[in-house]
């Protein structure tokens, strides 16, 4: 891609939200969680899901190292190996195989939102420290229905990596409501399972 492609795409994007932003301010947005089924996952599909989590935290971590001498905006989103240490606290280099482009972006965009909070806060004369390494990752935003993750029916969901549909629960709570956008999700690891946190969006009283 040639730079003028890339800032004509870049036009578009903001363009795209401009108008989106726009649309939402007539709707109503909801949260939905639905629940993963890990009874019908098969021994790569979990490894798949674990092993999501552990490599976004290790990008994590390695973009915030980064950031110590650079800026976040340099990072290299599309890397496939990141820097970190093992439990002896030796350097070692790991190997990202699971953790899809997006994935990655959403990471990333995670510490650029962070320090853009932390720098208008101290800006408002706030004390502020800064960002910590993480043990665990527990969330990681999917930005794009049909891209990130998809529903394909109310039993059924597809995240970007996994070759076979993921059967979910709880998706009654709003399959059959009228006229609802699906926007960005959250793919979250908490004590008692995965989940996905789905944000809908509908026009107020429910019309086209």
């Amino acid at each position: 891609m040639t730079e003028e492609e890339r800032l004509a795409k870049n036009t578009r994007i903001r363009e795209q939200g401009k108008l989106t932003r726009e649309k939402r301010k007539g709707q109503v947005c909801r949260v939905y969680r639905v629940k993963i089924d890990i009874s019908h996952l098969n021994e790569a599909q979990r490894v798949h899901l674990k092993m999501l989590f552990v490599e976004a935290k290790w990008l994590y971590n390695d973009a915030l190292t980064f950031t110590q001498k650079n800026d976040i905006n340099d990072y290299d989103t599309t890397t496939h190996t990141v820097q970190g240490l093992d439990k002896d606290k030796q350097p070692i280099t790991h190997e990202l195989e699971y953790l899809g482009s997006q994935m990655k972006q959403s990471v990333i965009q995670g510490i650029k939102h962070s320090l853009k909070s932390l720098a208008s806060l101290k800006k408002h004369n706030h004390t502020v420290g800064s960002l910590r390494y993480k043990s665990d990752y527990v969330s990681i935003n999917l930005q794009q229905h049909r891209v990130t993750y998809r529903f394909y029916d109310e039993k059924h969901i597809g995240l970007q990596g996994f070759k076979e549909r993921i059967r979910i629960k709880g998706a009654n709570q709003f399959w059959n409501i009228p006229n609802l956008e699906l926007a960005n999700a959250k793919l979250l690891n908490l004590p008692d399972g995965y989940y996905l946190a789905v944000t809908t969006y509908q026009n107020s009283g429910g019309e086209t």
